[in-house]
């Protein structure tokens, strides 16, 4: 584990899953893929096009034993087995910076080898509402600003001095 508290990313990725080999009804569902964050790769296209990667390990979802719900309701996982460890030609631990959300991972005192997941909002991430111009005339309409007179909070300049005669000016060329 790096000493680093923000290297833990998840990617949520829509899977097709089959019961069996003979089953033909595959149902659609959501997996989330656990990593450590190992390495940041920029690829610059000549100042075309900017692409930023990162390198993860990831954690083996598709077997038991890796990731759990505690009593609390909170998912825990456990980075002793890794997928994609480049064993074979398939593994790939690059995923796109744009695909992924940051998640923290604090260890568990109780439990070891385990880490809780922790989901946080970027500092800079804010709902918009969905753009369209019913949108914001219903966010309009539901604001409503309080009328301000501002010649009753502007003093009146006899009695406030709007330039300071305190300071030398000195001019440099």
């Amino acid at each position: 584990m790096r000493r680093t508290q923000n290297c833990g990313i998840v990617v949520n990725s829509l899977i097709t899953s089959y019961a069996s080999a003979r089953d033909s009804n595959p149902i659609e569902g959501n997996v989330e893929y656990y990593g450590l964050l190992t390495d940041i790769i920029e690829l610059d296209y000549y100042g075309r096009c900017k692409l930023v990667l990162f390198r993860c390990d990831w954690a083996d979802v598709n077997t038991t034993h890796v990731i759990k719900k505690d009593q609390f309701g909170f998912t825990m996982v456990n980075f002793s087995r890794l997928i994609h460890t480049e064993q074979q030609l398939m593994d790939e631990p690059y995923v796109f910076s744009s695909q992924v959300k940051q998640v923290f991972y604090s260890k568990d005192a109780t439990d070891e080898g385990w880490y809780v997941v922790l989901q946080n909002t970027p500092r800079d991430l804010f709902n918009m509402g969905n753009g369209s111009r019913d949108d914001i005339i219903e966010r309009s309409e539901a604001l409503h600003f309080p009328e301000q007179n501002l010649d009753k909070n502007i003093p009146s300049t006899s009695t406030y001095q709007w330039v300071r005669h305190d300071v030398d000016e000195d001019i440099y060329e």
